[in-house]
């Protein structure tokens, strides 16, 4: 009885948190895309408040790495690599990007891009659907399949704010591998890397267009 209360307890949590507050964010639309970096920082730190409530939880877990971290890292590189030139290869030739525009044009902001990504969006990001979506919600989608699809899913409609069709689909594959990286590693410290490594490189590209709401 008690784990059936917490299972639908759980379920509406998700539900808002999740799902209702992307969809409000989506349809506001203009008003909050412009204040997406504090709206990341503050919904990352009501998470983290949630999973100290959680028994399994431990604060370690924000900065633990897998005892082979070496192989995964490489695993990271490999990837960002092969992904990483065919995503190029993408935006040459559909035109979806005016390529490394921002380096070109904007180096001061690129530079502060690169470093301030991953520190103010990815991490906050890979707090949220990683870290707390699967310590808090693994009772709900039971297998690792599951929930590295729910992950994924609802990390890309988190991406619906932003106004642009590119930028949910590309989520949802980044959100995949992010997922698979998480649910392997369980290191919140190698999936921010792998996260920031693809957004910096989106961003160079000159795909950040797409995932830019008004702050860096």
């Amino acid at each position: 009885m008690r784990s059936a209360f917490r299972r639908q307890r759980l379920s509406l949590e998700f539900g808002l948190l999740l799902l209702g507050l992307p969809l409000l964010a989506w349809w506001q639309g203009e008003l909050l895309r412009r204040w997406l970096i504090p709206q990341l920082l503050l919904l990352a730190l009501l998470c983290l408040l949630l999973l100290r409530r959680e028994p399994t939880f431990a604060w370690r877990q924000l900065w633990r790495l897998p005892a082979r971290w070496q192989p995964c890292l490489l695993r990271i590189g490999l990837l960002l690599i092969a992904g990483g030139a065919a995503l190029l290869a993408w935006a040459a030739w559909s035109g979806a990007a005016d390529l490394f525009s921002l380096p070109r044009q904007r180096p001061g902001l690129w530079f502060a891009v690169l470093l301030l990504y991953p520190l103010l969006s990815a991490l906050p990001q890979e707090v949220i659907f990683r870290l707390f979506f699967f310590q808090r919600y693994q009772t709900l989608f039971v297998t690792p399949g599951r929930m590295i699809l729910a992950s994924a899913g609802v990390f890309a409609l988190a991406h619906l704010v932003l106004g642009n069709w590119q930028a949910p689909v590309l989520a949802w594959c980044g959100g995949l591998l992010f997922a698979w990286t998480y649910w392997r590693t369980r290191s919140l410290l190698l999936v921010t890397l792998e996260h920031g490594l693809w957004g910096n490189w989106l961003f160079t590209l000159g795909l950040g267009r797409y995932f830019y709401g008004g702050h860096i």
